[in-house]
C-alpha cells in the first residue's frame, strides 16, 4: 500500500520519481531499479499517452508497495474531468492532478468522482517565471499571489492538496494548514547539477521538506545519474541529514 498521509512519513516514502520516459522498456528499467528506493512513481502525459492505462496496471503489479501518481493535469469541462477522475480511480491511481485554473465546478467534479484517489490542484507550472506571469495575469503583479489564489480555490473545492513550486511552499503551508498534501516538483539535490535545466523555480529536497513539503519530486538528478539507485539513496540521506542538522 502507498503511504498514509495521516501518519508521519519516512523520507523515502516522500520521494516521487517521475517516469518521464518515452517507452515501455525504459519505464520498466527504472521501476525495477527504484521500486525499493522511492515512495511513488509519477506517470505523466508522455508515458501515459505512449502506453495507455494498461501501464498503470502493470506498474501496480511490479511495485505494489509504491504509490501511483498520475500527473495528467486535467483541464476540461466539468463533466469530462469528472469522468476522467472516475476512470483514474478505477485504475487505482493513488494521486491525480488537475489544473486549479479549471474553475470551481471542474474541481468539484473531479473530487466527487475520484473515489479514494487523492486529487491535487496544479497552481502554476514550475517552468513559468515572473515575466510569464505578467503575460498570463497582469492584474496579479506579485508572482506569489496567483498561485496562492489557485491553491485556496483548490482546497475550498474539496481537493486534498496542491502542487506547488518551492518558492511558494512556505506560504502555502502556512495558509493551507498542516493537513493539506503539498507536492513539490523542480527539486534538485545539493549534490546534483542538471544541464539545460528548464525548471526556473527550484530548490533542494531538504529545503522543501523544511518548508513543509509532503511529497518531493526528483527526476533528472536520479534518472540521469550513472547509478540511479545510489542517487535516490543519496537524496534520502540528504533529507535525513537535514533533519538532524541543529541549525
Amino acid at each position: 500500500m502507498p503511504p498514509d498521509f495521516s501518519r508521519p512519513l519516512k523520507n523515502r516514502d516522500r520521494l516521487v520519481f517521475p517516469l518521464d520516459l518515452p517507452d515501455l522498456e525504459s519505464a520498466l528499467k527504472y521501476v525495477s531499479l527504484l521500486k525499493d528506493e522511492v515512495g511513488f512513481f509519477k506517470v505523466g502525459l508522455e508515458l501515459f499517452t505512449a502506453l495507455g492505462p494498461d501501464f498503470l496496471k502493470r506498474l501496480k503489479d511490479l511495485a505494489p508497495e509504491r504509490g501511483i501518481f498520475l500527473d495528467l493535469k486535467l483541464h476540461d469541462i466539468p463533466q469530462t474531468v469528472g469522468r476522467a477522475a472516475r476512470a483514474a480511480a478505477r485504475l487505482e491511481a493513488d494521486i491525480l492532478t488537475v489544473h486549479a485554473q479549471g474553475g470551481e465546478k471542474m474541481l468539484q467534479s473531479a473530487r466527487e468522482n475520484a473515489g479514494k484517489t487523492l486529487i491535487l490542484g496544479v497552481t502554476l507550472l514550475t517552468s513559468l517565471n515572473a515575466e510569464d506571469m505578467a503575460e498570463i495575469a497582469p492584474e496579479l503583479r506579485s508572482g506569489a499571489r496567483y498561485p496562492l489564489f489557485m491553491a485556496r480555490r483548490a482546497l475550498s473545492c474539496g481537493l486534498g492538496g496542491v502542487v506547488a513550486s518551492p518558492l511558494e511552499l512556505a506560504t502555502f503551508r502556512e495558509e493551507l494548514g498542516k493537513e493539506a498534501v503539498i507536492a513539490v516538483p523542480g527539486l534538485r539535490p545539493l549534490w546534483a547539477r542538471v544541464k539545460g535545466d528548464d525548471q526556473v523555480r527550484v530548490a533542494s529536497p531538504a529545503a522543501a521538506l523544511s518548508a513543509g513539503a509532503t511529497l518531493l519530486v526528483v527526476g533528472r538528478p536520479i534518472r540521469d545519474a550513472d547509478d540511479p539507485v545510489l542517487a535516490a539513496r543519496k537524496t534520502v540521506e540528504e533529507l535525513d541529514e537535514a533533519l538532524l542538522d541543529p541549525r
